[in-house]
């Protein structure tokens, strides 16, 4: 039974995960996500009864400061001055997302789920990328707001997939293996990301993707040193041509925007300094400081017309900086318990990097990336929002549960359902010949011996 609630779960989760980038199909997310939630709760459930099958949780590091900002979130209830906005915003960008977080933290319960939730995480980008192309193409331009939720949410989404474009080269059991066709699949999906960012016209998108790749490689290759050091052009010289596409993009994009504003070529500076968020930031803090503590209530636009009229733009409704929005939502605390769970979570995926087991180490170089990534790109704006937030605490999600269950095999020294062989019969496979079983190794207290190295990159 266990066994066939695990796979309608990650079913319903990789369908609202597909489902996810598009505000097009409304009630197949919808159900998607509730059939996901039911599958959830049953598996959990199931599991809990056997000591050896639980899930095992990921720690008050990362639980508690994700409680307490959740808790002083609905708390904030207390204080809002729009109740009625902020009871609206928790019911989706709070429940919903800690929903979405326990959906996924339970769907990778193996190597095969985890590889199932990023190659359809990578199908959903490739499907609405040619989507978003063909609309350019055939009706003579691209409307982000039909099937894409917009060009900020996809500009976004471009960065939350691409540290994901790693499991085409890295090996089994949490990667694709790589070879000539999915390296094929790697640069058509390299050159769909860069075609469509560009479509956006987002400046920050490009920040944001070289912040991907540089965390990516960079950590790479200090986990793995004897592979960048037998071959560094390997490494480097991909890298290095990724960066000049992203430098020539970033400036093309701010050399259109000083046309658009009626600058020549040389006054690119001049764009930057008159960026009307730079007026909207002083704004902001000047309201945080009026309620440093407690902020103004849950929801990203809680004063959103306040901002708007005293700047005199419709578009500046909100604190565009990730942080910045949490202080003025719900005050330096719940700031400081947003900013405390990210640290978390990031320590967390550093301590998977150190791990001896590459597959894990792998598992932490994606969520390094994937979290430098979503920060680089909300430092100017406040994504945190909808499809975008839920795409992210679902990758997070996913990363960090199966990241815990592989320190569990580790610990235990389950060697086959670490090398994502788990026996047919459902039960716990049999440690490798020499190797202590869990409860041995737990009896005696002493480390398990560490498991063979299957690969030297990632």
């Amino acid at each position: 039974m266990t066994h066939h609630i695990n796979r309608w779960l990650l079913a319903f989760a990789a369908a609202y995960l597909f489902l996810l980038p598009t505000n097009a199909q409304t009630f197949a997310r919808s159900l998607a996500f509730g059939g996901a939630g039911v599958c959830a709760l049953v598996a959990c459930l199931a599991a809990w009864r056997n000591r050896a099958t639980r899930i095992p949780l990921a720690g008050p590091a990362i639980l508690v400061p994700l409680a307490l900002w959740a808790a002083w979130a609905v708390g904030s209830l207390a204080w809002s001055v729009d109740a009625a906005y902020s009871r609206g915003q928790l019911a989706r960008e709070v429940m919903d997302s800690l929903l979405a977080m326990f959906i996924f933290y339970v769907a990778a319960a193996d190597a095969r789920s985890f590889r199932t939730l990023i190659g359809t995480a990578l199908a959903s980008f490739a499907f609405f990328a040619l989507l978003a192309i063909a609309m350019d193409v055939v009706l003579g331009a691209w409307d982000a707001g039909r099937w894409h939720n917009g060009v900020g949410p996809w500009s976004t989404w471009v960065v939350l997939i691409a540290p994901f474009l790693f499991a085409l080269i890295a090996p089994p059991p949490t990667g694709f293996g790589g070879g000539t066709r999915l390296l094929l699949l790697g640069l058509l999906l390299m050159a769909l990301l860069l075609v469509t960012a560009r479509m956006t016209d987002n400046r920050v998108v490009w920040v944001a993707l070289t912040v991907v790749f540089a965390t990516a490689s960079l950590i790479a290759a200090l986990r793995w040193p004897q592979t960048f050091s037998r071959s560094p052009l390997r490494w480097l010289a991909p890298f290095a041509i990724l960066l000049i596409v992203l430098g020539l993009a970033f400036s093309d994009v701010l050399e259109e925007r000083a046309q658009e504003a009626g600058r020549s070529h040389a006054s690119v500076v001049a764009a930057l300094e008159k960026d009307p968020r730079i007026a909207l930031w002083e704004d902001v803090f000047d309201h945080i400081e009026a309620r440093p503590w407690l902020g103004y209530g849950f929801g990203r636009r809680i004063l959103a017309g306040v901002l708007a009229a005293e700047l005199d733009d419709p578009l500046l409704a909100h604190a565009h900086n990730v942080f910045a929005s949490q202080w003025l939502q719900t005050g330096f605390v719940g700031m400081s318990a947003f900013a405390a769970f990210l640290a978390a979570l990031a320590l967390r995926y550093f301590r998977f990097v150190r791990a001896r087991d590459d597959t894990l180490a792998f598992v932490g170089v994606v969520g390094l990336a994937l979290l430098a990534g979503f920060i680089a790109k909300n430092l100017t704006d406040d994504f945190l929002f909808r499809s975008n937030a839920k795409e992210l605490w679902a990758m997070t999600a996913f990363l960090l549960g199966y990241g815990v269950r592989r320190e569990r095999l580790l610990a235990a020294g389950d060697f086959a359902a670490m090398a994502g062989r788990p026996p047919p019969d459902g039960r716990k496979a049999d440690p490798a010949p020499g190797a202590p079983s869990g409860a041995a190794a737990r009896a005696t207290a002493a480390p398990p011996p560490p498991p063979r190295r299957r690969s030297e990159s990632a």
